[in-house]
């Protein structure tokens, strides 16, 4: 792994990308980095947002690419929270039909 690439993408999105989130109650976190090539999860408001794809493609993608040329691929990870996922499976085991 390019240890100075993985820095420049986190001081990136710590200074620029992240203050814009938190105005928003939102927040976003780097979940895996392959090759140049960014995976992110949007945390808080933005997690839910129906402009997530466009905020990931306008404010995130945008900054990587002006100050990072080499980065590849930046995507989201839908992830579902254990929490949502532990009541759903309370919920479905209480149920008869389950």
């Amino acid at each position: 792994m390019d240890a100075d690439f993985e820095s420049r993408v986190r001081r990136l999105i710590d200074e620029r990308v992240r203050p814009s989130l938190f105005e928003h109650g939102g927040d976003i976190q780097i979940k895996e980095i392959k090759g140049h090539d960014v995976g992110f999860v949007f945390k808080g408001a933005c997690r839910t947002c129906p402009a997530a794809q466009i905020t990931l493609e306008e404010v995130v993608e945008a900054a990587l690419k002006a100050e990072i040329p080499e980065i590849g691929r930046v995507y989201l990870i839908n992830e579902t929270d254990q929490d949502l996922i532990d009541f759903a499976k309370k919920l479905m085991s209480s149920h008869p039909d389950a």
